[in-house]
């Protein structure tokens, strides 16, 4: 699934800032972040790219069944590969995110240095939003490193013959379960990316009027 939209629009909002002078700190900052969410989103697509082929897998295993144990059991040995390698993708996003993270604190104290009491005003909000959106990003993060756990579950229960009928059953609501978790997060991040980019227009709109 496309987990989440990123800060797209700020690089092409900061891509002139160069001429400024007493705001110029605190927008330098913030393409800083913008710099490390570019490379998140890179991790993304190829996340997503991993998780379409595991999605193409389990369609194929759900369509064979157990009474074709064989071929269900090669299929989710390749699977739990695609788990390790989307483990390793995810935390690849996730220290893209922890540092753009951790610039945000940067740029709270440059704010703090700003004159222009509307810039500052409208810089401050534009953080408080940024905070809360990597908030919300790291409750993402511990809800797909859950599903991730429990899809392993699923894919060794597949492996073995004497799994039972109720207990894949049970494993694969446990994994819809934690999916629609996942969503929601999903949603309410995409939610605080949309507010952050209307915030963004509106501080590059006071600072060039």
């Amino acid at each position: 699934m496309q987990r989440f939209i990123w800060l797209m629009a700020f690089l092409l909002l900061l891509g002139g800032c160069d001429k400024l002078t007493a705001e110029q700190d605190v927008l330098s900052a913030l393409k800083k972040i913008a710099a490390y969410e570019q490379n998140a989103a890179e991790q993304q697509k190829k996340l997503n790219e991993l998780e379409q082929k595991q999605n193409k897998l389990y369609d194929q295993m759900m369509s064979y069944g157990m009474k074709q144990f064989a071929k269900v059991e090669q299929l989710s040995k390749e699977s739990l590969e695609l788990v390790e390698e989307r483990g390793k993708q995810v935390e690849k996003e996730h220290k893209a995110i922890q540092s753009a993270k951790r610039e945000i604190n940067a740029v709270k104290k440059k704010v703090s240095q700003l004159h222009d009491e509307n810039i500052k005003r409208q810089a401050v909000r534009l953080v408080d939003i940024e905070k809360k959106r990597y908030e919300t990003y790291d409750d993402l993060y511990l809800h797909y490193k859950e599903m991730l756990s429990l899809e392993k579950d699923l894919y060794l229960l597949l492996q073995n013959r004497h799994t039972t009928p109720k207990q894949l059953q049970r494993q694969i609501e446990r994994v819809n379960e934690q999916y629609k978790k996942l969503i929601a997060a999903n949603q309410r991040l995409n939610e605080d990316t949309e507010k952050y980019n209307k915030e963004m227009k509106r501080l590059s709109h006071i600072i060039w009027k």
